[in-house]
């Protein structure tokens, strides 16, 4: 078994656009995700970060299957997810889970809760209805749920309650690997700690692996072991959380984290304010992609894609700056 549970190599993503007289666009390839690496450690939580319409969202549907790579591996337990069919996709779709962003609208209304739940138990194994009841009645209950309420459509619920039921829609599967995409964005702030701490709760239970996507800084640096920054379809940073919160190496991971709130009331926040906007995937800048908002733009960062840096902590970032440093050190 690989002590990578998830691993993806040069992961691709380009959709063609046609010409468009009506909306007035012009024909093209929208590069949503353009040549991604990482790897999952077993039982850890991996965090992608970035802008809206960076390629973290279109990167979750490739590993759900729910969208094909355009280029690219993405491998499951070493084995390659793209060529698993019959009873090895059923496989890979059980050990493979996902929790979505808005408990109100990822629940069909129209269905009882412990039909919600049993749902993909019911579509992916074999199961007798006595068992399927006992399944759903645990894993409410390991989620904090009453399991007498099975019965009740998700209306009768809060905010926090649907996403508890959502997680145990996901869990009953006993999966080891769950996609994580801004799973308390839509939930108040004073329910938000709850959803987070039974998160590394069943983390810590059942062994489970997470991919967390969000925007939310503090969510990423509390749950997460490793950040994967990413801007505009490529990953430019990534490495320790502790490392990448502490001291980022990209222009780019700088100017995401100096927007945080302060850790006390009393501190500085020394935001770097980037200027310009975050340019079309359908015609991104040549060489450094961020070279068009970067404050530390060099003539090179517009004709070499910049190559990737190690640090000795691990850390890693595509940066023309950390090139020349490491040159100089040398």
């Amino acid at each position: 078994m690989s002590q990578h549970i998830l691993s993806v190599e040069n992961l691709t993503k380009h959709y063609v656009q046609k010409r468009s007289f009506v909306l007035r666009t012009q024909p093209g390839v929208v590069k949503a995700v353009d040549g991604i690496d990482f790897a999952l450690p077993v039982g850890a939580t991996l965090g992608l970060v970035g802008e809206s319409g960076c390629g973290k969202s279109t990167t979750a549907k490739m590993l759900l299957r729910l969208e094909d790579p355009s280029a690219g591996k993405i491998l499951f337990d070493g084995r390659e997810v793209q060529a698993a069919t019959g009873s090895d996709l059923r496989d890979y779709r059980t050990n493979v889970q996902a929790v979505f962003q808005d408990p109100y609208s990822s629940l069909n209304p129209r269905m009882r809760v412990d039909s919600i739940i049993a749902e993909p138990l019911i579509a992916n194994r074999q199961v007798a209805a006595v068992e399927v009841r006992d399944a759903v009645a645990q894993v409410m209950g390991v989620v904090g749920l009453n399991p007498d309420w099975a019965r009740r459509f998700p209306h009768e619920f809060s905010g926090g309650q649907r996403q508890r039921i959502a997680i145990a829609r996901a869990l009953v599967l006993r999966p080891r690997l769950m996609v994580l995409d801004e799973p308390v964005s839509a939930l108040d702030v004073s329910i938000r700690a709850q959803i987070l701490n039974l998160l590394m709760d069943l983390q810590d239970q059942f062994g489970l692996s997470y991919l967390l996507i969000s925007h939310d800084l503090d969510v990423i640096a509390e749950m997460c072991a490793e950040i994967a920054v990413m801007y505009l379809g490529q990953i430019v940073e990534i490495g320790p959380a502790r490392d990448i919160v502490a001291n980022p190496r990209h222009p780019y991971t700088q100017a995401l984290f100096s927007a945080r709130l302060p850790a006390h009331p009393d501190g500085a926040a020394n935001r770097i304010r980037l200027s310009g906007e975050i340019p079309s995937p359908l015609d991104p800048p040549s060489g450094c992609r961020f070279r068009t908002r970067c404050p530390h733009v060099m003539p090179i960062c517009a004709e070499v894609l910049p190559p990737e840096s190690e640090l000795p902590n691990g850390q890693r970032a595509s940066c023309h700056l950390l090139s020349e440093q490491s040159a100089l050190s040398s």
